[in-house]
């Protein structure tokens, strides 16, 4: 798809830097600053030279040489001709030569345009239109060949020739970014017909990382697990995370539970931080094993956080918990604190962090969330994506959320819910509305549970009238003579034996039903790949 504006707007964005509403606000109240990239990796080559930096499934580099191979690289760049402003593409997997890579673009004063290795050429040339002319287009060696770039083609490099070169000495100076301009572009989703552009400054992105900080504890003594991809902004964040704190990195490229779990041991990683199935998986893999597990602290967000998996790190494994809230547009916006307790760690989505502020209520819905803060980003390279995400300067979530009197969010559901079935976007609503009246239910509501094959399924909460017994087949077949369409019926049922859980207005919170399904008695239909015995309780 065409962007015609995209470029232009982007590219003065990094000439003259961010127009942000709040920026003086930012700078006054210091969640905004002015510090130098050597703060970051310099500094900690300074005093813990010898420390483990990055490593990742090959290789690992002590803080001097993680140092030595980026001003390295800063040179390499410069040789190619990129220059202070430039736009260049990234295309890299979970490696130490990415690592160098994002840090010495940032040191010669490039705009980073960030794809995973498994990106596709469309990707490709999205990235390239949001940049305008990229000087330079840096790609793995491996995905070269599959993306059909040469690495002799003009404005193309191959990402490992040119983070591997010695005996340059140390770069003495460099150009300095602008904090607060456009820096970084990342690539989401959501729910619109293309991929949107999301940018980000320096200063938005290292907010972020300051408020994972505050949620998690990090320190010069932590080492961070990276399974996410470095170029989402869970890895991105987690990249500044251990330059500003002095911590190590462990990369994980490719996610295997039993390999990632010795992995885990073997370096003795101590903070998890991204999407709660990979958290889920690696405890089902130590359970499974009788094994022990070396994170002693899950950082999880972006989805709905299963409760019994919560309680199952903390009281088996003795990991805690830090729920984190936030977005690839807003990263680590609210989450846990320090002297929380069990409880409030396992029931809602955390304090607002520093400078963040949460308005409930939109055009949109009046349970909608809008959030805006440190953290939130400059804008998407589409004009047209701005207009819909944002009121004023408050960015809409999408989500339902409520507030308490001390600050702290909980996210109570989404507002346009749906369960997203091999691509296919089912309303709950919708199968909630059809389920209306059928005889022998008391209490009723459709969720979206994970599903290994097709990524979401649509699973029914039921709650029978006493002396009443419901099934699958009677939920599927009342669906049917409604005249739901067979992609459309649940492929769940979970059983309640107590009032389903509600907000004090009296809304189901089906972020709890998903939290609270894995313990209860349910029925999952056969047609996925399961066997037909895949009754009882699904763990």
């Amino acid at each position: 798809m065409d962007h015609p504006s995209t470029s232009s707007a982007f590219r003065d964005e990094i000439a003259s830097g961010a127009t942000h509403a709040l920026a003086a606000t930012y700078h006054a109240e210091h969640w905004w600053d002015d510090r130098s990239l050597a703060d970051g990796l310099e500094a900690a080559a300074g005093v813990r030279p010898h420390a483990l930096a990055v490593t990742d499934n090959q290789h690992e580099v002590t803080y001097a040489e993680l140092v030595e191979r980026v001003h390295g690289t800063v040179g390499a760049l410069t040789d190619l001709g990129v220059q202070p402003a430039d736009g260049v593409v990234l295309v890299a997997g979970n490696t130490v030569d990415a690592v160098v890579a994002y840090h010495a673009l940032l040191r010669v004063g490039a705009a980073v345009a960030v794809l995973d290795r498994r990106t596709g050429e469309s990707d490709i040339r999205l990235a390239g239109e949001v940049l305008g002319k990229p000087a330079l287009m840096l790609v793995s060696e491996s995905e070269e060949a599959r993306l059909g770039l040469g690495a002799a083609e003009h404005g193309v490099a191959r990402l490992e020739a040119v983070t591997n070169v010695g005996g340059r000495g140390p770069v003495t100076r460099w150009f300095e970014p602008d904090r607060d301009a456009a820096r970084v572009v990342l690539f989401t989703s959501g729910t619109t017909n293309h991929p949107k552009g999301v940018v980000h400054s320096l200063n938005t992105i290292t907010a972020g990382a300051n408020n994972m900080a505050r949620i998690t504890g990090a320190d010069e003594h932590t080492l961070l697990f990276l399974v996410s991809p470095v170029t989402s902004i869970a890895g991105i964040t987690q990249m500044h995370l251990f330059a500003d704190q002095h911590a190590g990195l462990v990369l994980e490229d490719r996610f295997d539970p039993d390999r990632s779990l010795d992995r885990v041991n073997a370096t003795g990683a101590t903070l998890l931080g991204g999407a709660p199935v990979i958290a889920e998986r690696l405890l089902r893999a130590a359970e499974a094993r009788s094994a022990r597990i070396a994170i002693r602290t899950l950082a999880l967000g972006g989805a709905m956080l299963p409760r019994p998996l919560l309680e199952r790190a903390t009281d088996r494994f003795g990991i805690e918990i830090a729920r984190v809230y936030g977005s690839s547009e807003i990263p680590c916006a609210t989450g846990s604190v320090p002297g929380d307790d069990r409880e409030r760690r396992l029931s809602d989505d955390g304090l607002l962090m520093p400078g963040t502020e949460v308005r409930v209520g939109s055009s949109n819905s009046p349970g909608e969330g809008l959030l805006r803060g440190p953290a939130l980003f400059l804008g998407y390279v589409d004009a047209e994506d701005d207009a819909a995400a944002f009121e004023d300067t408050w960015f809409r979530t999408g989500d339902l959320v409520e507030l308490s009197d001390d600050r702290r969010l909980t996210v109570v559901g989404r507002l346009k819910e749906v369960a997203n079935r091999n691509g296919l976007k089912i309303s709950l609503g919708e199968i909630d509305a059809s389920l209306a009246g059928m005889p022998g239910l008391d209490e009723h509501a459709a969720f979206a549970m994970s599903d290994p094959e097709t990524g979401e399924r649509v699973a029914v909460a039921v709650r029978p009238v006493p002396g009443a017994t419901v099934t699958l087949a009677d939920l599927v077949a009342h669906l049917e003579r409604a005249g739901t369409a067979r992609r459309k019926l649940p492929e769940q049922i979970v059983m309640w034996d107590a009032p389903l859980p509600r907000t004090p207005s009296g809304k189901v919170v089906r972020a709890r039903l998903v939290m609270e399904a894995a313990g209860r008695p349910s029925d999952v239909a056969g047609r996925l790949g399961r066997p037909e015995s895949a009754r009882g309780r699904e763990e």
